[in-house]
Order: C-alpha cells, then sequence, then structure tokens
C-alpha cells in the first residue's frame, strides 16, 4: 500500500520510512530552517511549505513579506503553508491582511499553497473572488470543513484538493468525502508526533475507500497520484 500524508508538522527525519511522499508545513518563522532543510534535499519523499498560520500572526515580522519571498525565491522547492482564516482566534482582520499577502506571494512565486479555514469559508470565498485570476497555481484545503456543495465548485475555479483525516462516522465528514471526487482527494496525518502518523493516515484512507466504493489499495494509489500533481508545482516527478 502506498502511504502519503499531504500535511504533517513532522520534524526532518522524524517520520516513517513507509510513506511515499509526505508535506511538512511550518506554522511560523521558528519553523521555516526545518522547511528550508527538507527543501534543501535531494529526493522525491519530503516537501515542505513555509508561511505564518492564523494561530500565530503575532509573530509577524516588520519584513515578513520580505522574509518568505526570500525564502521562496532561493529554495524553489518550497510550498506556501500552512496558511489561512480561523474564526476562534483573535484578530481576524489581521488574520485577513495576512493571509492575502501570502496569497499574493504564493500567486507571484507560482507555489500551491496548503490552507487552513475553520468557520470563516464566507470571509475565504470573499477573498478568492477579489482576487479574481490572481491565484496560487493549486492549492490544498487542509482538513477540509467546508460545504459539501461547493466541492466541485471549488475544484473547478480555484484548483482545490480537499485533505482529509479520519472522518467522524455519519454526518458532514463522509458527505464531503463522498462529495469529493476521487482526482482531487488527498489524506493527512496532521501530526507532529511520528509513532501515530500511520495509524492516522489509515484510518483516514478506510473509510474513503469505503465511501467511493474503491479498493483500498486503489484508493491509496489514486492518492499518491493526486498529491504528485500538487508537487509538480515545485519539482517535476517522474
Amino acid at each position: 500500500m502506498i502511504y502519503t500524508d499531504a500535511h504533517c508538522h513532522l520534524a526532518p527525519d522524524a517520520g516513517n520510512p513507509e510513506i511515499a511522499c509526505r508535506i511538512y508545513n511550518a506554522t511560523r518563522p521558528t519553523d521555516w530552517a526545518a522547511a528550508i532543510d527538507v527543501a534543501e534535499r535531494d529526493d522525491d519523499r519530503n516537501f515542505a511549505a513555509v508561511g505564518i498560520h492564523p494561530w500565530y500572526i503575532a509573530d509577524v515580522t516588520t519584513d515578513f513579506t520580505g522574509e518568505i519571498s526570500n525564502v521562496l525565491a532561493t529554495h524553489p522547492n518550497l510550498m506556501v503553508g500552512e496558511i489561512g482564516l480561523d474564526k476562534y482566534h483573535p484578530d481576524m482582520p489581521r488574520q485577513i491582511e495576512i493571509f492575502t499577502t501570502q496569497l499574493e506571494i504564493a500567486h507571484k512565486f507560482r507555489r500551491p499553497v496548503h490552507m487552513h479555514c475553520v468557520g470563516a469559508w464566507d470571509k475565504i470565498l470573499h477573498i478568492f473572488r477579489e482576487r479574481g485570476a490572481k491565484m496560487p497555481p493549486a492549492i490544498v484545503a487542509h482538513g477540509f470543513n467546508g460545504d459539501a456543495g461547493q466541492i466541485q465548485m471549488l475544484a473547478d475555479k480555484y484548483n482545490i484538493y480537499f485533505s482529509y483525516h479520519a472522518p467522524r462516522e455519519g454526518g458532514a465528514d463522509m458527505a464531503r468525502i463522498t462529495a469529493t471526487p476521487k482526482n482531487r482527494i488527498l489524506v493527512e496525518s496532521d501530526t507532529a508526533n511520528p509513532i501515530e502518523e500511520i495509524e492516522k493516515l489509515n484510518a483516514a484512507i478506510d473509510p474513503i475507500a469505503v465511501a467511493h466504493q474503491t479498493d483500498i489499495e486503489e484508493m491509496a494509489e489514486q492518492i499518491y497520484q493526486n498529491l504528485q500533481r500538487i508537487i509538480s508545482y515545485v519539482r517535476p516527478i517522474a
């Protein structure tokens, strides 16, 4: 079985060697060195993203735009993430400002974005509409918790892929998974604990395969190919 982890916070070399491909997401400038370490490797298994998570907007420096732009310019394998909006954390206007700036930077450097969104899809969509064509080449909606009825529109209009962890039984989680086209599904551990990684990925892949009436190994292969399309924006994969 091919395991992939579209979104984790594992330190370099900490993850399970069984993972065929993983993307490490930095959440604040103090994490960027670990992301750079991953980006400087010449392998097809470990990839990374740099960004400011909405929980850590207080860590933004006065020259944040210049700093992240310089990191991306000097490390063409890096993506942008984890960025986004969170309704349950303070200073939404500042969150929006930092998020929009990072979208602009991702657009400028043509890098995929890994996006956190909690209770703020209305604001996210407003920002997307305002930006028009000035969008990143692809977006990973980490732990997607939006409206299942909007999935196809988001995929078609903004080239969004939908990353899932273990769903709760029944209800909205399974409705989202069922509504997501197979060629847009990713799975994630969202962990910094290497012992949990395989367990969390298995807990995500199995119900996804059931929802799409697909053999689990076939679903895992499809997910691997989906993640390769994201990675192809920063490194061509043979």
